[in-house]
């Protein structure tokens, strides 16, 4: 079966994706406004944007092989930073050759089109391509790295363009003062009192502009299709300066705050410098798309950044960011309900190709203008050909590895590795299940998750954030007093952790005690660190208990955190339906399915609303909606059968 590229001349004639980890619109916003990020002001302005929600666990890796393939991990088979040597001993960093499905670039080489691919997360040794590729381990250094030190074998491909390549790595030597002094005015002084976090952030500059640099020399070269960009410097710098930035944390020291209270913005306003260069290479025929892969918490949410408090994944808040401009995108539309699992199925659609159906986003049709999206076929994986995808085989030496783990340990992404190997294996192997399940966990499948679980072969098995991820599927799967038995076995210090906390809330109500729901939620909305979304479990809570008017004013005080959490926006057009308002309750419940389309509860809230309107006929169309989401929910097969009765359509 050969599938062609369209011929439709309302395409782009070429795509430029720019991965920006740990992009905010909580950050942007501001920014753009002040105009200080013009670039991807121009953008919005000329273009469509929406909230790309994540995935869960919101890990790198995992998320950023889920944007190239439009497939969850349980199919792509990255499962985390690290994972065992497949015939040999130790581990090393998740390695392209353990993705199990075609990203975008492999597709487009099994049709014909080129593709510049740098920096993408997960992606060494690089891939033989049509086009180009540089993998994630180019930007490396270590301290004993000289400038000009060679690359790390297999890195680029083709392998001719090495040299070239290597001439666009930045040393952090060649980072000067003027590069340094945006992110920290005052830093001479700061480094008279402390050298360290200065270091780090010329290595990040260092190693973002290393990216940069070769994805430009590449796009210059023109013979390409897509060029798909990623940049971590983002989601780096915020592990190092969130804490700093303004307001002031009270457990941060006033000093630093003062040293390092830039660094945000900085970082941001780089990007966007970035992107203007991106931009004006790729042409006035390229559509462009940046995206995240999730957001960062950068307000009063923000974990206690002090040793041992929070871990990095803590950090993450669940909303990326979605910007599109040029050919082939509508102007002033907003994406609704965008995940990262849409922008495989919308980048394919760009170029002229179909998604295949076992990919679970969907095409952002709102967000382009008049593109034809072509039928889904079955699935990319059984297209015959030749697709730039190394064998499983392939052998990547742990040595050329090390650099690239002991990063991610100083990180905190990954703990010290045991100094025995086969500990180590264990270890990491265990730890990538642990990630496996909680993806099958976010995707609804709760029987898989567990049985994932019960493989745990060392000691991460007895953990209690395990017996916790254990316990949120068993009580998803109905299973409340194993899940309770599970909180039960937890020590001491994890019992009072807010995970089991908010999870124990979860299995009072399951069970009909809603008023203990109600008093932990209320415990943990008083302490002196909330978890993030405590308003809204509050206000679910407080709804069961029926009290409404409680309720309505949780759900509002979450709404004036998150405007663009549409659970409760879905939760507050219930209350309103239940108080008689059926206009209201409509409103909000179109306005939190334009936001996920995938919430059988809210089909079900606009179709009452819309009969209790008496507009029966539309009624049926949101009920429908809820059957397709829902199949086995009997109180939605009897709405529809109601509403089609009303509507003269028969039962």
């Amino acid at each position: 079966m050969e599938i062609a590229r369209s011929a439709d001349p309302r395409l782009p004639r070429r795509i430029l994706l720019v991965g920006w980890d740990a992009a905010d619109w909580q950050l942007i916003r501001p920014l753009v406004d002040a105009g200080l990020m013009p670039t991807l002001a121009t953008l919005l302005g000329r273009g469509s944007c929406g909230t790309l929600a994540t995935t869960r666990p919101i890990l790198s890796p995992i998320l950023w092989n889920t944007i190239a393939t439009g497939r969850r991990a349980d199919a792509h088979g990255v499962l985390g930073f690290t994972e065992p040597v497949p015939d040999g001993p130790g581990v090393r960093p998740t390695a392209s050759t353990s993705r199990r499905c075609k990203a975008i670039w492999n597709i487009m080489t099994q049709c014909g089109l080129r593709a510049n691919v740098v920096g993408w997360y997960a992606s060494h040794p690089a891939e033989p391509i049509a086009g180009a590729m540089v993998s994630n381990q180019i930007e490396f250094l270590g301290a004993d790295d000289a400038p000009g030190a060679p690359l790390v074998p297999g890195a680029v491909h083709p392998p001719e363009l090495e040299a070239e390549m290597a001439e666009c790595r930045v040393h952090p030597s060649e980072v000067d003062a003027s590069a340094i002094l945006p992110f920290v005015p005052d830093a001479a002084a700061v480094s008279a009192r402390e050298g360290n976090r200065l270091g780090k952030l010329v290595q990040m500059i260092a190693q973002t502009a290393s990216v940069h640099a070769m994805a430009t020399r590449l796009m210059e070269r023109g013979d390409w299709d897509l060029t798909a960009v990623y940049y971590e410097g983002i989601d780096r710098f915020g592990h190092e300066f969130m804490e700093f930035h303004p307001p002031r944390m009270e457990q941060v020291d006033e000093r630093d705050f003062a040293a390092y209270r830039h660094c945000m913005a900085g970082i941001y306003r780089f990007h966007d410098m970035m992107l203007e260069t991106l931009v004006s290479l790729a042409g006035p025929d390229t559509a462009v798309i940046v995206a995240s892969d999730h957001g960062y918490w950068n307000d009063h949410r923000r974990p206690d950044p002090r040793p041992g408090k929070a871990g990095p994944v803590d950090w993450h808040r669940p909303y990326g960011v979605f910007a599109a401009a040029g050919p082939g995108i509508r102007t002033g539309a907003q994406a609704h309900g965008a995940t990262i699992l849409d922008i495989a199925p919308t980048v394919l659609a760009l170029l002229g190709l179909p998604a295949g159906s076992d990919m679970p986003g969907r095409v952002l049709s709102e967000a382009l203008a008049d593109v034809p999206v072509a039928p889904r076929i079955p699935s990319w994986e059984s297209v015959p050909g030749e697709c730039g995808m190394h064998p499983a085989e392939r052998r990547v030496d742990p040595e050329e590895a090390r650099a690239a783990l002991q990063q991610l340990v100083d990180l905190g992404y990954i703990a010290p590795l045991a100094a025995d190997d086969e500990a180590a294996r264990r270890d990491t192997a265990d730890s990538n299940r642990i990630q496996l399940a909680q993806s099958h966990a976010d995707a609804g499948q709760h029987a898989r998750a567990l049985e994932v679980l019960a493989g745990l072969e060392g000691p991460l098995a007895a953990t209690d954030a395990v017996r916790v991820v254990r316990a949120h599927s068993l009580a998803a799967a109905g299973d409340l007093s194993s899940a309770a038995a599970e909180l039960d076995a937890l020590r001491d210090v994890g019992r009072d952790a807010p995970g089991a906390r908010v999870l124990r809330a979860q299995l009072a109500l399951g069970a009909g005690d809603a008023g203990r729901a109600v008093s932990i939620l209320r415990s943990l909305a008083s302490g002196a660190s909330p978890p993030a979304g405590i308003h809204a479990m509050l206000g679910r809570a407080l709804a069961a208990a029926g009290r409404d008017a409680d309720a309505e004013d949780e759900l509002r005080r979450a709404l004036d955190e998150e405007p663009q959490d549409a659970g409760t926006i879905a939760q507050l057009a219930e209350l309103r339906l239940r108080s008689g308002d059926p206009a209201g309750a409509l409103e909000l419940g179109l306005r939190s399915a334009g936001l996920d389309m995938r919430q059988p509860g809210v089909h079900m809230t606009i179709g009452r609303a819309f009969l209790a309107l008496g507009a029966a006929g539309e009624a049926v169309n949101a009920f429908a909606a809820c059957v397709a989401q829902a199949p086995a929910w009997p109180g939605a097969h009897e709405s529809l059968a109601e509403a089609r009765r009303a509507a003269g359509q028969g039962a």
